[in-house]
């Protein structure tokens, strides 16, 4: 008996603590549905075909069946088309409209999706069944800046760990600094921020409206 009070006070506490992170999360971002200015670029989900002989190229080059060492341009448009089936397939977050711009040393993505796709960390990811769906439907807009580094690994064995770092993130209007958005999205936005690459990457460099791959 004296468990089952134990029991029944722990879980009374973390109620109470979900209820203050997610409260305290949606009062914090009292103007995250507001739109923000959107720039709409020129782009077409079909420019993702060009991306992909250049990333088999990128393999061959990791396996030892291309002898090339040119640098691998990716224009803008293709990594518009290409990030945003990316990121609706592995993360569940589906953008329309979406914005990717490319710049020296940076990148800005912006994209209107809805609050139900970023609520996938604990302890938002288990609220979701008893919020009203006229909420989780709610569009949303994201602002996302940062930028891309490389840690090499071997050609031809360990890969190296291409990764991602935020120096913004904004919901609608609301600023939230760039730690919210692991917590929100949970592993799922740990995936996005750091991933593998083939070891014979070297690095990955952002210019004006396009993205270089580095390989050796």
């Amino acid at each position: 008996m004296r468990f089952g009070c134990i029991g029944c006070l722990v879980l009374l506490i973390g109620g109470i603590f979900l209820a203050v992170v997610v409260g305290g999360f949606f009062v914090l971002s009292g103007n995250m549905f507001e739109e923000p200015r959107f720039e709409v670029l020129d782009w077409s989900r079909t420019d993702s075909s060009g991306t992909r002989s250049k990333l088999y190229e990128i393999v061959q080059r990791d396996t030892g069946q291309s002898g090339r060492q040119d640098p691998l341009p990716f224009t803008e448009r293709e990594i518009n088309a290409w990030v945003v089936r990316y990121l609706a397939e592995t993360a569940g977050l589906r953008f329309d409209p979406f914005a990717m711009r490319l710049s020296q040393g940076q990148f800005v993505l912006q994209g209107r999706t809805v609050l139900r796709s970023i609520l996938q960390g604990p302890p938002f990811a288990q609220l979701v069944p008893y919020l009203p769906a006229a909420q989780l439907n709610r569009p949303i807009w994201i602002t996302v800046r940062g930028y891309v580094s490389v840690q090499p690994g071997v050609p031809g064995g360990k890969p190296g760990r291409g990764r991602v770092t935020l120096t913004e993130f904004n919901l609608g209007k609301q600023p939230v600094g760039s730690w919210p958005f692991s917590v929100v999205m949970g592993p799922a936005g740990s995936d996005l921020l750091s991933w593998p690459v083939p070891g014979t990457v070297r690095d990955i460099e952002l210019e004006d409206r396009r993205l270089v791959v580095q390989t050796r």
